[in-house]
């Protein structure tokens, strides 16, 4: 998340764009929330063993409110560009690590 700093403007507005792809971007942002998803569901497992695919829901939801107020925060910096694709990234990033690890983990 250190990337995402730039330089603030509060009075200038940042660049919003929404749909703008770069596959470096979209892997390393997947590649940046998989241990997102992955210590979540470490860290939530014990509470709800039983409904795995619930808490990798919830957890990729977190990357999604976490990964939405970084890009928001982008708005107000002068060489950050917000962007949903960003956002997108972070869920599929999460929700495959919350996979792996759920799947890795269940009783046989």
């Amino acid at each position: 998340m250190l990337a995402s700093l730039g330089t603030w403007a509060p009075n200038r507005p940042g660049i919003w764009a929404p749909t703008l792809v770069s596959i470096r971007d979209v892997a390393q942002n997947v590649l940046v929330y998989l241990p997102f998803g992955v210590f979540g569901v470490l860290a939530t497992r014990h509470a709800s063993q039983r409904h795995w695919l619930r808490l990798v829901l919830r957890i990729t939801a977190l990357a999604v409110l976490f990964s939405g107020s970084v890009e928001a925060l982008q708005l107000y910096t002068i060489d950050r560009i917000a962007s949903l694709t960003d956002v997108v990234s972070a869920a599929v990033g999460a929700m495959a690590g919350g996979l792996a690890i759920s799947l890795w983990r269940s009783p046989k």
